[in-house]
């Protein structure tokens, strides 16, 4: 079964070639790897950004071709790790995962990112110099360029997606155990909004959270004097921000584990939320990694990487093309009438026990 996702990847990555007489391929294709890289290898970036050096690790998919153009994934570590604990934890560069895909580890300062109360670093900027250099490097589709991380790197991405600029060079966000720190006192878990401004009003955003973090409280509140929402609260506004009814359809994935999907029709699965009650600060994996053999953790019911894969193999960017035939290509997701519901709940459902 995991192989079936290291096959959609690269199905998805191949398809993206231009045929004759399309559109010249994006600007890194065709160039050599760089010297001492090599596919299948993790190479040590080093670039400046706002007049500061910095660096990323960058991960080359076995498959990956100067000919073809490759999804590509930024991967946030949470606070107080790095870049190298981000690879070993998320396993996206596992190929029984991921095959096809780049991946790329920024390193924060102090260990930390922007949007965490007493960081002072431009990361939006960062970030935006990071695809600079790897999209006219490497041969990278344009359309798939996602964003995940954890904890602190996960409400990094929060402030990405709701980046007027890189919220449209980005196409979809999966944060694990966010951050997400909001400037507002008193803290009111349950009503605080937070300031995004995307330049799309089609944002897709995947969010998963444990009932037992300890550390960032899945019902919110105070935390080095900002404010947590409540992540229930958090996921409804992003549906909001997405022009989404807030009722949503519910799936068990475990006996401790929902997927709850919001939208419909061609904006069926836009905002998702993974709830498992059982689990704390964690990243979601069904074997020991670094999070879940602290003492009191414990391994997940699903698997989370595979989820976000499958969810940014989905989610692509849409680059110029009309509205219509965005809804036309994906309105057999759902359609209205209780027969269709039912069908796409199935559908769902068959989809999510491919994570356990």
């Amino acid at each position: 079964m995991l192989l079936t996702f290291a096959f959609l990847f690269t199905l998805i990555g191949a398809s993206a070639l231009p045929s004759e007489g399309s559109p010249a391929l994006p600007p890194g294709c065709y160039n050599p790897l760089p010297k001492g890289q090599l596919t299948g290898r993790v190479s040590t970036i080093h670039i400046k950004s706002g007049g500061k050096r910095r660096t990323f690790l960058l991960s080359i998919p076995p498959e990956y071709h100067s000919d073809t153009p490759a999804a590509a994934v930024l991967s946030y570590h949470g606070g107080g790790r790095t870049a190298e604990d981000q690879l070993k934890l998320d396993q996206l560069t596992n190929p029984e995962f991921n095959s096809a895909a780049i991946v790329i580890y920024p390193q924060g300062i102090d260990e930390t990112w922007q949007g965490v109360p007493g960081a002072t670093t431009d990361d939006i900027r960062f970030t935006s110099d990071i695809l600079d250099h790897v999209q006219d490097q490497y041969c990278i589709d344009p359309a798939r360029i996602s964003a995940t991380g954890k904890s602190d790197g996960g409400g990094f991405c929060n402030l990405l997606a709701c980046d007027p600029g890189l919220s449209s060079r980005i196409a979809a966000f999966a944060p694990v155990s966010g951050a997400f720190y909001i400037d507002s006192r008193p803290c009111r878990p349950k009503t605080v909004e937070f300031p995004c401004h995307p330049s799309r009003a089609d944002v897709p955003f995947l969010e998963f959270h444990g009932g037992k973090d300890t550390v960032i409280s899945y019902q919110g509140g105070s935390r080095k004097k900002e404010c947590l929402p409540a992540i229930p609260h958090f996921i409804r506004q992003w549906a909001s921000l997405d022009g989404l009814e807030t009722d949503n359809t519910t799936t068990r994935v475990s006996q401790n584990t929902v997927l709850y999907t919001f939208g419909q029709g061609s904006k069926a699965g836009l905002v998702e939320h993974v709830y498992d009650s059982a689990i704390g600060h964690d990243w979601p994996s069904t074997v020991p990694n670094v999070d879940n053999k602290k003492r009191g953790h414990h391994v997940a019911s699903f698997n989370a990487t595979p989820m976000i894969l499958d969810f940014f193999a989905k989610h692509p960017l849409s680059l110029g093309e009309p509205p219509e035939r965005r809804v036309e290509t994906s309105k057999t997701l759902v359609s209205s009438g209780a027969e269709e519901e039912k069908l796409y709940r199935q559908r769902v459902l068959k989809r999510v026990m491919s994570y356990i």
